[in-house]
């Protein structure tokens, strides 16, 4: 009676230093994880790739007290040798790793550290040391060493605890979540839908001009600087931002409520009662779709006008049923009739005064431009690499040629 109490009270005790000493082990690896986490290792052995984990050294703690020999006798190491290897061949286990976050590399090194741990311990956990002694007794299968290979896993790279959370942040399926300040209202969205010269731009802006606070993301340099100076010459203070420059409507350099800007340059984190999104069916372009696409998810403000065709309605609604939002359509009509001309230009000769020629080289702009001066006709020319005030004023002297 009095051997098995003390058989107990070693039980009870070994257990208790066991988890002081696996707690101790947790905590050291946190430290040592969080100094090595990001170190890529220097040197590379002949046979494997070079990590970007260190591992932890797992050593056996020598003051346990050998429980699992207690309880169910000692190991054969050479069984257990052979145990192991029977264990790391297996299919399904490596299977099994790679889907917790364990890579070829990292498997490898991991075995390897496991196999010395089992093979010189003078002491296993209990729990390890049971399933291994039921296993070699035929009452186990080597598959059951999982749960244990996996723990000496972890405690070698911490990183493996935090994978789950890893993956949440890396998961890029849904980019309406990169924005949580514009998920956090509840934005009211409006498609002012339509061809050229159909008013919608027209009817988004008054709504602007009137909002306490607002933004108009334009694709031209040249149109954002229309917007800001219409707006100012309305008598509403606008701030013009674009990748060249930014001008301030007030003198002092004081930042105003509404903000003139071309879409790349949108803010989403600066809070809005109206924004207005300009040509919206460039979500479709492969090179500059980006940046309507993060004014649409990301725009934090009250209501978000956006204008452009009718294509793009469809593709718009399924981006707001992403973000849980309503979208309402405002169809518009052209107010000037668009007629196809019977015959082909001909000659320069021809030009009318308001007529538009668009080149498609700086060459071509110069050399159309001279041969329309030659006819005793002023013409405005307009090309990207031009200065944003040299834009302004050739798009003044096309608007109103007698100023």
């Amino acid at each position: 009676m009095l051997k098995n109490s003390f058989r107990i009270r070693n039980i009870c005790a070994a257990a208790q230093s066991l988890c002081i000493n696996q707690s101790k082990l947790v905590n050291e690896n946190s430290v040592k994880f969080a100094t090595s986490y990001f170190q890529i290792r220097g040197k590379k052995d002949d046979s494997t790739l070079s990590s970007l984990f260190v591992p932890v050294q797992i050593k056996s703690n020598p003051d346990d007290i050998n429980v699992g020999a207690e309880l169910t006798g000692s190991l054969n190491k050479a069984d257990l040798l052979k145990i192991l290897n029977k264990f790391y061949v297996k299919r399904e286990i490596k299977q099994l790793l790679t889907e917790n976050g364990l890579d070829n590399y990292l498997q490898h090194q991991a075995y390897v550290s496991f196999r010395k741990y089992c093979l010189e311990a003078q002491t296993l956990p209990v729990d390890l040391h049971v399933v291994i002694s039921d296993i070699l007794q035929g009452a186990g299968n080597v598959t059951d060493i999982y749960p244990y290979f996996l723990r000496h896993a972890k405690q070698m790279f911490p990183h493996l605890d935090c994978m789950d959370d890893l993956k949440k942040i890396s998961d890029l399926r849904t980019p309406a979540n990169w924005y949580p300040q514009a998920r956090a209202i509840n934005r009211k969205i409006i498609f002012h839908a339509g061809p050229t010269n159909s008013g919608k731009t027209y009817h988004a802006l008054e709504r602007f001009l009137t909002a306490k606070s607002g933004v108009y993301c334009g694709p031209l340099k040249l149109l954002a600087s229309e917007i800001y100076n219409k707006t100012n010459s309305r008598g509403t203070p606008c701030d013009l931002v674009t990748g060249e420059e930014r001008k301030y409507a007030d003198p002092s350099g004081n930042a105003s409520n509404h903000v003139s800007c071309t879409v790349e340059m949108t803010s989403v984190t600066t809070p809005y009662e109206v924004a207005i999104i300009d040509e919206i069916q460039m979500i479709k372009d492969p090179q500059r779709g980006w940046a309507w696409t993060r004014a649409l998810l990301g725009i934090t403000a009250e209501e978000i006008h956006l204008c452009g065709e009718t294509g793009a309605i469809d593709l718009v609604r399924q981006l707001c049923m992403t973000t849980g939002e309503d979208l309402e359509v405002c169809n518009y009509k052209r107010l000037t009739p668009l007629k196809v001309e019977e015959s082909a230009l001909g000659s320069l000769d021809n030009v009318m005064p308001g007529d538009c020629i668009v080149c498609f080289s700086k060459n071509d702009i110069y050399s159309v431009s001279r041969g329309i001066e030659a006819t005793g006709k002023e013409v405005a020319v307009i090309y990207g690499g031009l200065p944003p005030g040299t834009k302004l004023a050739q798009a003044a002297k096309f608007n109103d040629p007698e100023k």
